[in-house]
Parts: C-alpha cells; sequence; structure tokens
C-alpha cells in the first residue's frame, strides 16, 4: 500500500513503515524532515498547499493538521475558528471547491485553513482509504466532513479515541476520522487495552489488556521509581487532572508552557481530565510518598504517580523546563519518546527544543499502527 502523509512528522511514519506501508511525507518543518531523512522516510514534498489530490496514485491519505487555533479556552477564537472552519466545509459540500486564498479569505487566519486541506486532497484523489487526526476539539468539524465523503459513496465513522486504550503510556485524546470506499464498511480499531478511570485508578475494565504505566514504557525497576518523581505545568484546561505513579501518562503535546517534574506528597485523591493516562510506576511508596507526574497550570495541575499513566506532557521550545525530582536531571528527549511509543533509540534532529516539539506533535506510533491496521484487515 501506498500512502500520502500530509503535516507528516514522524508518528505516522514509524506506524508504516512497522506495517510495510510505503509512506510518502509533506513537512514544512526542516527538523522533521532532517529526522525522516535520518530513518528512512521519504520526503515527497513541503507544502500541503501545493499537493494535487490526483497526482501520485496513493491508496491511502493520512493527515494530522496543526490544532493550535482550537482551545476553547479564552477570548472565544478557539470557537470562532471551528466555525469558520465549518463554513468552508458548506462550501465543498455545496460542490464549490476553494482555492487557498479563498480559504484563508473564508476562515481568516491560515494556520485554521490548514484544517481544510485534507478535504480538497481527498476529494480531488483516486485512494481508497482515508485517516485524518486531531485534537478533540475538531471532532464537529471530521463529522460535518464525513457527511460530504459519503455523499461521494465513502463509508466513514468518526470518534474520540483513548491513546491508553491502545497501549500508549498516556490518556492522550484525538479526534479521528477513518474513511474507506472498497466495499467494506469503516470502523475505529478494535480496543486492545482499559481506559484509564481516574476517579477509581484500581478499576480495569475486563476483557482486554491493563493500561500501560510510565514506569513499564520507560523500563524502570521498583528501585528506580522510587527514586524519581515528575510534575509538570502547562496551559491546557482540557488536559488537567491527577494521576499516580502507577497510572498512565497525560498527554504529550508541544505546548511551550512550562513544565517541571518534582517529588510531590500527595493525598490518595486523583483528580485528572478522564482523557488522560499516566505511565505506571510500581515503588512499593505509601499513596503520601510516591512519584508524581503533573501537568496543567499552577492552579489545576494534572499530578500523577509513576506507575500509573501520564496525563498530556507539555513539550516546546522550553524542554528544558521538564526535570525529575528528587535525584535531579531534566525529563530527556528519550524518555519523552518512549512515552509517546517510538522504538527505543528513535532520535530526532534540530535543536532539544526542536525535537521535544516534533516529539510532542506527533500521533503517537502505537496508536497510528493500530488505526492503519483497520485498513490491513
Amino acid at each position: 500500500m501506498r500512502a500520502r502523509d500530509l503535516f507528516a512528522g514522524t508518528g505516522w511514519g514509524v506506524a508504516c513503515q512497522r506495517l510495510g506501508i510505503a509512506e510518502d511525507g509533506w513537512e514544512i518543518m526542516p527538523e522533521a524532515r532532517a529526522t525522516r531523512a535520518v530513518h528512512g522516510m521519504r520526503n515527497a514534498g513541503k507544502d500541503v498547499r501545493e499537493v494535487l489530490g490526483h497526482e501520485g496514485n496513493y491508496e491511502l491519505e493520512i493527515a494530522s493538521p496543526s490544532c493550535k487555533r482550537y482551545s476553547m479556552a479564552g477570548n472565544g477564537a478557539g470557537r470562532r475558528a471551528l466555525d469558520a472552519v465549518l463554513r468552508g466545509v458548506q462550501r465543498y459540500a455545496e460542490g464549490s471547491p476553494m482555492t487557498w486564498a479563498e480559504s484563508v479569505a473564508l476562515v481568516g487566519d491560515e494556520d485554521a485553513a490548514l484544517t481544510l486541506e485534507p478535504l480538497r486532497v481527498a476529494l480531488d484523489s483516486s485512494a481508497s482509504y482515508l485517516v485524518w487526526e486531531q485534537t478533540p476539539a475538531v471532532l464537529p468539524v471530521w463529522r460535518t466532513c464525513a457527511a460530504v465523503l459519503r455523499d461521494r459513496g465513502w463509508s466513514v465513522e468518526t470518534a474520540i479515541l483513548n491513546a491508553e486504550q491502545y497501549g500508549v503510556p498516556q490518556t492522550r485524546r484525538r479526534a479521528v476520522l477513518i474513511a474507506r470506499r472498497d466495499g467494506k464498511a469503516a470502523a475505529m480499531p478494535t480496543i486492545t487495552h482499559s481506559r484509564f478511570h481516574t476517579q477509581d485508578p484500581k478499576r480495569l475494565d475486563v476483557g482486554v489488556k491493563p493500561w500501560v504505566s510510565m514506569a513499564e514504557a520507560l523500563g524502570w525497576t521498583a528501585g528506580q521509581a522510587e527514586a524519581v518523581s515528575n510534575y509538570g505545568t502547562g496551559g491546557d484546561p482540557r488536559n488537567r487532572g491527577v494521576r499516580r505513579d502507577a497510572e498512565p501518562s497525560a498527554t504529550i503535546t508541544s505546548k511551550a508552557d512550562r513544565v517541571k517534574m518534582r517529588a510531590s506528597a500527595m493525598t490518595r485523591a486523583a483528580v485528572r481530565d478522564s482523557s488522560e493516562p499516566a505511565p505506571t510506576i510500581t515503588g512499593g511508596h505509601d499513596y503520601n510518598d510516591r512519584i508524581w507526574l503533573r501537568n496543567g497550570n499552577q492552579e489545576k495541575a494534572c499530578e500523577r504517580a509513576a506507575d500509573q499513566p501520564s496525563g498530556t506532557l507539555f513539550f516546546g521550545q522550553r524542554a528544558n523546563w521538564c526535570e525529575w525530582v528528587p535525584n535531579g536531571g531534566k525529563v530527556t528527549i528519550e524518555q519523552a519518546a518512549l512515552l509517546q511509543t517510538y522504538p527505543r533509540g528513535f532520535e530526532f534532529e534540530g535543536t532539544k527544543g526542536k525535537q521535544f516539539e516534533q516529539c510532542g506533535n506527533a500521533v503517537p506510533p502505537l496508536l497510528a499502527e493500530a488505526i492503519l491496521s483497520a485498513f490491513l484487515s
């Protein structure tokens, strides 16, 4: 199978390599292009706005457009951006494709207008399969796009997927669209792991594997887990909560907000957004003396112990603000990559900030692999 990967990065690329899919990537960040080249991923282009859907005879179209315009916090700019993009989708529904200049004029923002590019390419493509991934706030756009695609013969499913339910040691939530027109019904990948239940971390779903903790993902022993605590701060109010060391991590993103890891004597209470598990670390501590990972802002942060999945980690240009305490030492790009389910030893090109940005922006390869496998079964 041949795939065209818009906004490529490396997350989908790793998954494609694992599954034997020949992936051509369009990626505008020089550092990400260099990382792809080092790992044998083909860079076919830079600017998705120049992509013509009918060129290349690709069977699969992949797209993870930028999501930084869609925060529902603040002055309502995120809501306005989504509403404008929905108006753009309606134009396509009416059979009126737009040039890039027309999309920007309608949406009023270049970054948000990029969300329309996957639909433009798909409607001009001969591909049989589509998979799009974005922040949960974009689900209404995917649903509206789904109606357009169904009118043109596609079978489409949209949903919010919880990354920890596919073996990722984070509670990252993503809006996903899967479409196919090969005569089979589109369907989301089968869940393989338990959801992380924030109000009852010991609760596990029946019939699937337990979620994966941070400690497991990092390969920490109990002794190592006792010596490390992680505390992080970020700015997205949708990714707040508390997780103990036995839980999965919260979602890793590329936010440039301050992130720190520190030892924390917390109470037993676990307050956390349902979308974020933390990696599990079983250090044999009493609950008030465990290792924690904290994400969110100072007032309402997400804190979790190492034997849990992490919440969403916020990485960006200020990657040096991530550190492990009490033993000290920054959170390394190697550790961040493992929490994102990159293969051990995977290296990113560029400055430290650019490395963390690439890692945080990527779809977790294990989640991507689960989604793509649905087309190969």
